[in-house]
């Protein structure tokens, strides 16, 4: 999946690129005259080719490492909090506390804040290994 993007500045190796996200209906709005206007996210990129500031670039996707890194993102997150209200509630019931349904809720978003801990400990372990899940292949202007 190729995209284009704006080069706003370059630091050292690095790019801070402006990247139109692609709206649900695929942006085309030609086609469905919705004139939604998707909004633009910026990332930092590194910059393997010597793009400079003011520079249309083109953007390469990996959608399978897009796809891991969404699931990690959200998943996890989910995932811990559900297990966590179930637990809590469970357990807390089976001592007989009356609000137990609160108390179960507050473990489950404790068990939220450590999956956001889990989380930054995977982009961390990513970052090491140099996997990325965009990068600029060319400029085109």
């Amino acid at each position: 999946m190729e995209q284009l993007g704006y080069v706003r500045r370059v630091c050292d190796n690095m790019a801070e690129v402006e990247v139109r996200r692609i709206s649900g209906c695929g942006g085309g709005c030609s086609s469905c005259g919705g004139s939604c206007g998707a909004p633009k996210i910026v990332v930092m990129m590194e910059n393997r080719i010597n793009a400079e500031a003011g520079d249309i670039v083109e953007i390469q996707a990996k959608p399978k490492n897009i796809i891991k890194y969404a699931l990690i993102a959200y998943m996890i997150p989910f995932a811990l909090l559900v297990f966590g209200i179930i637990l809590g509630v469970n357990l807390f019931k089976s001592m007989n506390v009356k609000s137990y349904e609160v108390l179960g809720f507050l473990v489950g978003v404790a068990f939220l804040i450590l999956s956001f801990i889990i989380v930054r400990r995977i982009d961390r372990n990513i970052r090491k290994r140099d996997e990325v899940a965009m990068e600029m292949i060319r400029v085109l202007e």
